[in-house]
């Protein structure tokens, strides 16, 4: 896209001018006028230019004219480049508003991160987003059939209390390589058989962040159980 200077659109708009006399077309067009360019005492003014000339009348008037013409085509070119993420300047308020931003649990912070996005339902889609916020993550997909599957049954394998499982989506979050978790330190919550003597007493890590992202790209029809992990 090409965007005019003001001397190129004051070209354009004295060639659009009628022929003839009256206008300063008859040989050329209105001229600029000119300013001396040489010291008439040091140089031959037969050979250089040595005299000031006004400016043209005419040319003076259709100067103005195009002035306010290159200033709107410049806001037309600059308006260009406001349809783009990467170049806005002039109207990043309106874009945060249109993509909801800023908010604390997108998973995409970055505007210009959120309007390239393209999801995804893969586990490893979720890592890499995850990532973007320092939580290191891995998924089991977990499809529990009470023990049977159609043509599959399996004695003994049914344990009571058990749902169906279906869509279920196990994130195990890895505290030890999760940037996010640098100072929740090392205590789990307390589990039968793992409870230590003098071990302090912990709710563990929060984790609500990272459920608050997943829970905007995951699909609502599968259920999320999240899991930290120290090993």
């Amino acid at each position: 896209m090409f965007c005019p200077s003001l001397d190129d659109v004051t070209s354009a708009v004295l060639k659009l001018l009628p022929r003839g006399r009256a206008w300063q077309t008859h040989e050329g067009l209105p001229m600029p006028g000119q300013e001396i360019g040489f010291d008439p005492d040091a140089f031959d003014s037969d050979a250089f230019s040595t005299a000031r000339s006004a400016p043209s009348i005419l040319w003076q008037y259709f100067r103005s004219f195009a002035a306010v013409l290159q200033y709107a085509t410049q806001r037309l070119c600059d308006l260009r480049q406001e349809f783009w993420c990467q170049s806005i300047s002039e109207t990043r308020d309106g874009w945060m508003k249109e993509y909801g931003l800023p908010d604390a649990c997108d998973p995409f912070p970055d505007l210009c991160t959120k309007v390239a996005a393209i999801g995804g339902t893969r586990c490893d889609y979720y890592a890499q987003v995850a990532a973007r916020s320092g939580w290191s993550i891995s998924c089991i997909e977990q499809v529990t059939f009470c023990g049977s599957r159609a043509g599959k049954a399996l004695a003994g394998r049914a344990k009571a209390g058990r749902v169906m499982g279906l869509s279920t989506l196990r994130v195990v979050v890895f505290q030890n390589e999760s940037p996010a978790l640098a100072n929740a330190g090392r205590n789990l919550p307390p589990l039968a058989g793992r409870f230590r003597a003098g071990r302090r007493h912990s709710c563990g890590p929060d984790i609500s962040p990272l459920i608050c992202i997943l829970s905007r790209i995951v699909h609502a029809e599968i259920q999320l159980t999240v899991e930290v992990s120290n090993q």
